[in-house]
């Protein structure tokens, strides 16, 4: 196949023109990689624990003006109704949300770009051109580092979305492409 592509050429040369720097990355880094990389799977049940913890807090501070609501009117049914409905449509979004978020999620690098696409009902694609990286970031917070799971925050020359996030990366994976990404970076950063 790879004789197709490149007719007359030998096999010699096309071992050299194929091969990454380095070994030790997958062919995400590698030149001509062509599909979008997913993020970790377990990316999934973090964003379920976020929007969880996100329920509980929103469930449990909407029933107090629901609490008082029912005391003032004498009337307890359509206010528990009401939160009932609410947790409800909340307890869909956490189970459903996440799944297609994570299939939404994806990522590719070459040697000069790094293309993120994410967005359920409206997508997203961002082109983040390695040349304009000023710096990258590893975040984890604490479910994340339970989990094994870390995100890139890259910043970039500019004032209007100057910080990209992708989350949800094996955390060896992110350190691996922050690591990439600071060697390709050069010495042209500002």
């Amino acid at each position: 196949m790879a004789d197709e592509a490149m007719p007359g050429a030998e096999p010699s040369e096309l071992s050299a023109t194929i091969e990454a720097p380095d070994q030790t990355l997958t062919p995400t880094i590698e030149a001509g990689a062509e599909e979008f990389q997913s993020l970790d799977p377990r990316v999934v049940r973090l964003w379920r624990l976020h929007q969880l913890i996100f329920a509980a807090v929103f469930g449990g501070v909407l029933l107090i003006p629901l609490f008082m609501l029912g005391v003032r009117s004498g009337r307890w049914l359509w206010p528990l109704v009401g939160w009932l409905v609410i947790m409800g449509l909340l307890g869909i979004r956490v189970c459903w949300h996440p799944r297609r978020a994570y299939r939404a999620w994806g990522y590719r690098l070459d040697e000069k770009v790094l293309e993120i696409r994410q967005g359920i009902w409206f997508r997203s694609l961002t082109l983040l051109p390695l040349s304009r990286l000023q710096h990258v970031d590893l975040d984890a917070g604490p479910i994340e580092r339970g989990l094994g799971l870390a995100s890139l925050v890259f910043h970039t020359a500019g004032t209007q979305n100057a910080i990209i996030v992708l989350p949800g990366l094996e955390a060896s994976r992110a350190r691996q492409l922050r690591d990439h990404l600071v060697a390709v970076g050069g010495d042209d950063a500002v």
